[in-house]
Order: structure tokens, then C-alpha cells, then sequence
């Protein structure tokens, strides 16, 4: 009972509340005082009967604190749009963090340390290995062509707004197929759902939602947003080539089968809540990236030089990505010679170019993709080396699924544990 009383007088929260709030925060400060003043004579007042109203009393308790919590959610919340409002009016111009910040959120998030110098000629070196097996596509579509150049007219070619969730639902069952097939993952359950995003995620084109490990299973869904009606036409045109007969079969691996749902439906297996719920983004990313390229390996639409193309035009744009936040954050790259690396190295031209090298500005670690397949390409060759003989893609997928969503730091275990 003390503590209940003691717990509605403290002045947590007080302070800086006018500046933070302005009136709004006097009116939420009076608030506070009526409600635990309120909360606080309830309490009295049953204090003379409490073998009667425990539960009354209890009741009170939680008044108290749901209600110093919800101002105190209000309290953040202001402090928060005051600290961006008075960036926004005062702060620094310049969106880069320098390189060593970057290092260091970069190693932190994956308990691996990064060389941000060394990461750049990595990224380098990607670049010029994807650009020739780009050309060696394109060679086959149109002998003697700049690959680039055959790239920008294939991915003109695709279905009109009214068509791509029927086709991202025909590729989708394909991808699971062929996954099946290849028993390329542990688990082959569960049911996936295309259809149209909900309007709260429609700020994306396409996007896994899988059923998550904490929740009853269910299915999972592949939401694909086409272009809205009232866009005009060019913006429309530049959204559906996502969705193009070349790009939208590797979207498909990447979401769907090997990559995101098959890994939500590992995730469901895991017995631990931390490997259930506690995830790297760089191997979540990382795994659908090397997924995509795992499927070229293993044959997908191998008479079909377009979908071959398709994903090496995708993993262009992630190690784009990569190479543009380290030169913006680390280099001294301007947004403007960002966007001319996305329109000299990738497909992507003007405003798509333009918008891919701003998000390096504010996601600084974008390149997450590139980094979290390159990671698990090399524990694949350090598995095939230490297991010799006994290395299969079954046997290397399941120890590293068997981890849940690990920081690349400790992917290592994998092979420890397989």
C-alpha cells in the first residue's frame, strides 16, 4: 500500500515539461496532478476498509501508473519532435556521420568489425563481378549491346497495373516450387497469400509479411502494391518496372521461397525466444539477397537469360547502396555523385537514380543486403572446406537457419554447430 501512495506523489516527468510542450504541456501536467490527486483520495479512503477492497485498491495502483505512463509517453513523444524542430532550424547541414561513427554502427549492430576502407573495395570488387555476368546475360538477349542498355528496354516490358498481382502470384508459386524441389530449405509448410498491401504498407512495392514466430500460425502474405490511378502516367510507368518480366521473378525469390517466408517458417522452430524474436537485419536481408543468387546457381529459369538478368540487375542496386553510404558517410560523396554511381552502375536513371542515392542520407546502412550475402557466401566456402565431403546446401542451410536471425558477427556457429 506505501508504495502505491508513494508512487502517485513523486514529480518524475516535471521537469522541462512547459519547454518541451508549451501549453500542452500545462494542461497535461495539470492532468497528472488531478488524476493521482484523484487516485490518491480513492486510496485513503479505502484504507480504512482494505480487507474489503483489495481489488479496489489494486485497481487504484494501476491508475497510477497507467496514467503516469501515458503522459509519460506524451513527454517523450514531445521531446522528440522538439529535438528534431530544433535540428531541422539549427543543425549541421551535412547528413554525413564520418567513417568512423559508421564503422561503428555498422560493427555494433552485427558484433563484427568493420574496416570501412576495406567494405568499399569488397563492394568494388561485387560491382565488377555482377556487371560481367550482367554483360554475359545481356549477350545472350542482344549480342553486342551495352548490357545496361539492353537492361533499361527489358524491364520496359511487363504487366500493366490490373496484371501484377497475378503474376507476382504466378511467380511466387513457382519460387516455392522450385524451393521444394530443391529442398534448397529445412521447411517446406505453411501457406503464402498474395494480394494487395493494405493501405498502411503501401509505401512499399512488394513486401513479405510473414506469420510471425510469436504468434498462432496462419498465413503468411506477399503484398504487392501496384501503382495508383490517380499518379500520372510517367510515375506509374517507373513503378511497374519493378514488376517487370525480368525483375519481378528474383522479387519473388527474395520474398517468398528461398528467401523471407521460408525464413519466417525456420524462425517458427526456433526453441529459444531470443532467436525467435531478436533479429539482425543484415542476415534477414542478407539471407533473401543470397537467396536470389542462390537459385541462379541451382538452375531457376535457366532457358529464360532474362530472369538470370533480372537478379543481377537487383544485386547491382544493393551493392550500389553499399559503395554510396560509405562515399556519402566516410568519403565525402555528394548526393548528386551518388546519383550518378546508381545511373552509371545499375539500371536506374534520373529520379529513380536521384532517390536511391538521397536514402543513403538517412539509412546509412542500406547497404545491409549486399553485406549480409557477401558474409554468407564466405562461411559457405569456409563450410564446404571444413566439411569436407559432408558439406550439402541441405546440411549448411539448415545450421544456418537453425540460428534464428543471427548478427553476422556470430554466424560462425553455424558451422560449429552443423
Amino acid at each position: 500500500m506505501s508504495g502505491c501512495a508513494k508512487a502517485g506523489t513523486g514529480d518524475d516527468g516535471q521537469t522541462g515539461i512547459e519547454e518541451a510542450l508549451g501549453e500542452r504541456g500545462v494542461v497535461l501536467q495539470a492532468e497528472l496532478a488531478h488524476s493521482l490527486r484523484h487516485v490518491g483520495e480513492r486510496i485513503e479512503r479505502s484504507r480504512a476498509c482494505q480487507a474489503r477492497n483489495t481489488g479496489y485498491v489494486i485497481q487504484c495502483c494501476d491508475d497510477v501508473v497507467m496514467t503516469r505512463f501515458v503522459v509519460a509517453i506524451h513527454l517523450a513523444h514531445a521531446r522528440l519532435i522538439a529535438r528534431l524542430e530544433r535540428i531541422a532550424a539549427e543543425g549541421d547541414p551535412d547528413s554525413a556521420l564520418g567513417g568512423q561513427v559508421l564503422s561503428a554502427l555498422m560493427s555494433s549492430a552485427e558484433a563484427l568489425p568493420v574496416d570501412i576502407d576495406q567494405l568499399a573495395e569488397q563492394a568494388d570488387a561485387e560491382r565488377d563481378r555482377l556487371l560481367f555476368l550482367l554483360a554475359e546475360g545481356c549477350a545472350q538477349v542482344a549480342p553486342g549491346r551495352p548490357a545496361l542498355e539492353v537492361a533499361r528496354e527489358l524491364v520496359r516490358v511487363r504487366p500493366d497495373a490490373q496484371g501484377v498481382i497475378d503474376a507476382s502470384r504466378l511467380w511466387a508459386q513457382r519460387a516455392i516450387d522450385f524451393t521444394r524441389e530443391r529442398d534448397l530449405v529445412p521447411y517446406h509448410d505453411g501457406v503464402c497469400r498474395v494480394g494487395l498491401a493494405p493501405e498502411s504498407r503501401r509505401w512499399a512495392m512488394a513486401m513479405m509479411t510473414p506469420a510471425a514466430p510469436g504468434e498462432p500460425d496462419g498465413p503468411s502474405w506477399f503484398h504487392i502494391t501496384p501503382p495508383e490511378e490517380s499518379w500520372p502516367e510517367d510515375k506509374q510507368e517507373a513503378w511497374l518496372e519493378v514488376f517487370s518480366d525480368t525483375t519481378l521473378p528474383g522479387i519473388a525469390l527474395h520474398e517468398v521461397a528461398p528467401g523471407h517466408f521460408s525464413h519466417g517458417r525456420a524462425l517458427r522452430r526456433m526453441t529459444s525466444d531470443v532467436r525467435r524474436i531478436v533479429h539482425s537485419s543484415a542476415f534477414i536481408e542478407g539471407w533473401a539477397h543470397y537467396a536470389e543468387e542462390l537459385c541462379v546457381e541451382e538452375g531457376f529459369a535457366a532457358d529464360d537469360p532474362r530472369i538470370v538478368i533480372g537478379v543481377w540487375l537487383e544485386a547491382l542496386v544493393r551493392v550500389t547502396r553499399l559503395a554510396c553510404a560509405i562515399g556519402v558517410h566516410a568519403d565525402g560523396m555528394t548526393v548528386e555523385q551518388a546519383a550518378r554511381r546508381f545511373e552509371a552502375d545499375t539500371h536506374l536513371s534520373g529520379p529513380a537514380a536521384l532517390s536511391e542515392a538521397r536514402r543513403a542520407t538517412f539509412d546509412p546502412t542500406y547497404g545491409r543486403y549486399t553485406r549480409g550475402k557477401l558474409e554468407i557466401l564466405k562461411l559457405r566456402e569456409r563450410a564446404r572446406k571444413e566439411w569436407g565431403a559432408g558439406f550439402t546446401l541441405q546440411r549448411f542451410h539448415k545450421a544456418l537457419l537453425d540460428l534464428g536471425s543471427p548478427p553476422l558477427g556470430l554466424l560462425g556457429t553455424a558451422i560449429e554447430r552443423g
